[in-house]
């Protein structure tokens, strides 16, 4: 899916959008990635090589959910104990680190939209998902359940929010919302209950290879 962005002449007034997402109890739901998708063109902000970092630590991804826009380059550093060896064999990028510890040569570049899972082949447990979207406007929830963005241009847009905790045909939740010359905010109940995210080992006297 393209976007239609506008990158040159007069900027659209821009303002703050407000997400805010519980689960099915009414709770704040941390993690969830909320992207904002503009339903026609708008003026975006200039794109930019980027690199972000995935650790891994207590033998867990760190963050356990990673949102980028396409372009952006990952590194997977391992600040863990033990030495890692990090894969996935997900459609929109299909890669593999050899084992190694601290940090890998090179980063991994993600150019296509689309939802990656990353695990270790060394360590069965280790799961961590990235979010790969075309909009400028995305990001995850914090531990208050909310997201927020700032300076984004009037006009209509799409809601999509997702997490990995639910039900693979609930992943997905979408809704419309317009900016308009104030403030706009949203709101999201997940239709039920989250899964506990994966737990760190911290136990050094766990069997490791």
């Amino acid at each position: 899916m393209l976007l239609g962005l506008a990158l040159a002449g007069p900027a659209a007034s821009a303002n703050e959008l407000t997400v805010n997402v519980s689960d099915n109890q009414g709770q704040p739901a941390r993690n969830v990635v909320v992207v904002a998708t503009p339903k026609a063109p708008v003026s975006a902000p200039a794109r930019s090589p980027t690199m972000v970092e995935m650790d891994q630590v207590d033998r867990q991804f760190a963050p356990y959910v990673l949102a980028i826009q396409t372009g952006t380059r990952v590194l997977f550093s391992n600040n863990d104990s033990v030495a890692h060896q990090v894969y996935s064999f997900s459609p929109p990028k299909r890669f593999e680190l050899a084992l190694y510890h601290g940090k890998p040569r090179e980063p991994v570049l993600f150019d296509k939209p689309g939802i990656v899972t990353v695990g270790c082949n060394i360590h069965d447990n280790m799961i961590g998902y990235l979010y790969i979207t075309e909009s400028p406007w995305f990001g995850t929830t914090a531990s208050d359940g909310v997201w927020k963005a700032r300076d984004i241009p009037a006009g209509e847009y799409e809601l999509q929010v997702w997490t990995p905790l639910l039900p693979p045909h609930e992943w997905l939740q979408t809704q419309s919302v317009v900016v308009g010359e104030t403030s706009a905010r949203a709101s999201f109940k997940l239709k039920r209950g989250l899964r506990p995210e994966p737990v760190p080992i911290k136990d050094k006297r766990v069997r490791d290879y």
